[in-house]
């Protein structure tokens, strides 16, 4: 083989900066690459979130909100609101309790069985190969 023929890596790649046009891409071994990818949870915003539903709730007069008693979170008045309306509620319910299972059935056409026919197409390929060539009486044009 002569020397015109042949390549290699380091040939092709003569003149190129490690880490792409610019140099300031990534190279191997580089310490700013991601190797755990993005954060399957958002630890930080969740425990906002809970922080700013587990203090006091405050009315119009800035006041804190008294139910039963005992002064009311953001999340009870939030939990409270939602039981008015019933497809929050049912959301309420599913949340405090889980979910609950929905009924799947599966069958034909007006409850009949569903009815599973198969087809050998090989026997059918077998069938067309072997019928006779040419314009027969025996075949049919659709």
């Amino acid at each position: 083989m002569s020397d015109e023929t042949r390549s290699s890596t380091t040939e092709n790649n003569a003149g190129k900066k490690p880490g792409g046009i610019t140099g300031k891409g990534f190279v191997k071994g580089d310490p700013r690459i991601n190797r755990k990818g993005r954060p399957r949870t958002f630890d930080q915003l969740r425990r906002l979130a809970i922080s700013i539903l587990s203090e006091p709730a405050k009315g119009a007069d800035g006041q804190p909100i008294v139910i039963d008693g005992h002064i009311a979170t953001n999340v009870e008045i939030i939990l409270r609101t939602a039981m008015r309306s019933p497809r929050f509620a049912q959301l309420l319910l599913e949340v405090a309790y889980g979910k609950v299972p929905d009924r799947v059935e599966v069958s034909g056409r007006d409850g009949a069985p569903i009815q599973v026919r198969a087809y050998d197409y090989y026997a059918a390929a077998a069938a067309i190969a072997a019928r006779p060539d040419g314009d027969s009486s025996e075949s049919s044009a659709d």
